[in-house]
């Protein structure tokens, strides 16, 4: 039976780059924003809502992963690297914007440019 083979530096960084783009494409943060709304409209604690959604990015980036590197322990490293720093930026980057698009609209109710809806919830 034949040994895998360890792969190159430059078959490690073709992983990671092909990662990378696998998360771009999906859009992930674009996707986590609603929960991160959902979770300041619940009056959830910042830490705690940070921690749920990059637990939710974490899911959806390990998915992503390649079997291929599966035999190869730098590979896996390196990968998990790009998984655990971009569900980091990703939770941030959902949860700024959630935080905006949530402020957006009490100013707009603030200043009367919509009007609460009759049970008085804004979805």
């Amino acid at each position: 039976m034949d040994e895998p083979r360890l792969m190159t530096s430059s078959g490690l960084a073709q992983a990671k780059n092909e990662l990378k783009g696998r998360i771009r494409r999906i859009r992930l943060e674009d996707a986590l924003v609603e929960m991160a709304c959902g979770l300041c409209i619940d009056a959830v604690p910042p830490e705690t809502a940070f921690q749920k959604i990059q637990d939710k990015a974490l899911e959806k980036l390990v998915s992503l992963l390649d079997t291929k590197i599966l035999h190869d322990p730098e590979a896996i490293e390196g990968c998990l690297q790009v998984v655990a720093e971009e569900s980091e930026r990703v939770a941030w980057k959902a949860l700024q914007k959630g935080t905006e698009i949530l402020e957006e609209g009490l100013t707009m109710l603030e200043v009367g440019a919509i009007e609460p809806p009759d049970g008085g919830f804004v979805n």
